[in-house]
């Protein structure tokens, strides 16, 4: 994998831990807020009754989501192999999830996403790509023996 790859992985899983914590304050995103939103943009669409459901646990929704965004955030940056491919599948998902929940209250959730979604993509594709020959990057210096 090579350098830029690396600090891409880094740099997003940097703002995925940093997304997950700011769940937690609702100044900066309020989930209960998000989830009235799309609980109101959705009635009456397929959707609805999911995001009526989640609109009625909002402190379980952030926290599942809290802990995802997180959770993968530290895999990239701890930059295990099989756990940055589960990582970033998992936050294709998410993503995924997010839009079809938010895109009728948040519309301008489909860039920001859509950028996440890529960088994903790309990730997974150089993952796969090296065939699995090769290990994810190193974390730290090597030193060789001698």
């Amino acid at each position: 994998m090579t350098g830029r790859t690396l600090l891409l992985q880094r740099i997003v899983g940097a703002l995925y831990i940093l997304a997950g914590i700011g769940k937690f304050f609702p100044q900066l995103e309020s989930v209960k807020k998000r989830l009235d939103d799309a609980a109101k943009a959705n009635h009456g669409t397929v959707m609805s009754g999911f995001t009526d459901w989640l609109d009625r646990h909002p402190t379980g929704v952030m926290w599942f989501v809290a802990l995802a965004m997180v959770s993968a955030g530290v895999a990239m940056l701890w930059n295990r192999r099989p756990l940055v491919i589960a990582a970033l599948y998992g936050q294709l998902l998410m993503l995924v999830m997010f839009v079809l929940i938010l895109v009728g209250s948040v519309p301008q959730i489909l860039g920001l996403d859509a950028a996440f979604f890529a960088a994903a993509i790309f990730l997974i594709y150089r993952y796969h790509s090296s065939g699995g020959r090769a290990p994810a990057a190193p974390a730290g210096p090597s030193y060789e023996a001698g």
